[in-house]
């Protein structure tokens, strides 16, 4: 399951996206992103962005969601106190192309 945002034609940002634990390591969330991809860049989307938690915060779950945007082509590009102090947000970004 995925919930997009559209802040300008050209950009869209990736609120949520959620894979069912047991369906991990399976293909399942690289195939999300891949629709997610598809239908944005039917639309003339060219850019793609995520937020979770930062690499400050020692927390093995959101580091194994960071390597996972990593692996689909997410790049970080920030990490900043937007969500408060204690709980770091990186924001990673991908340019789509056809």
């Amino acid at each position: 399951m995925g919930l997009i945002d559209r802040h300008y034609p050209w950009a869209v940002e990736i609120h949520l996206l959620v894979v069912e634990r047991s369906q991990h390591g399976k293909g399942v969330g690289s195939e999300l992103i891949s629709a997610i991809e598809g239908a944005a860049l039917a639309e003339g989307v060219k850019l793609m962005q995520v937020k979770t938690l930062g690499p400050s915060h020692p927390d093995t779950g959101y580091e194994k969601t960071r390597k996972f945007y990593e692996k689909v082509g997410f790049l970080a590009m920030e990490e900043t106190e937007l969500w408060g102090e204690g709980t770091p947000c990186l924001i990673m970004v991908k340019a789509l192309t056809e």
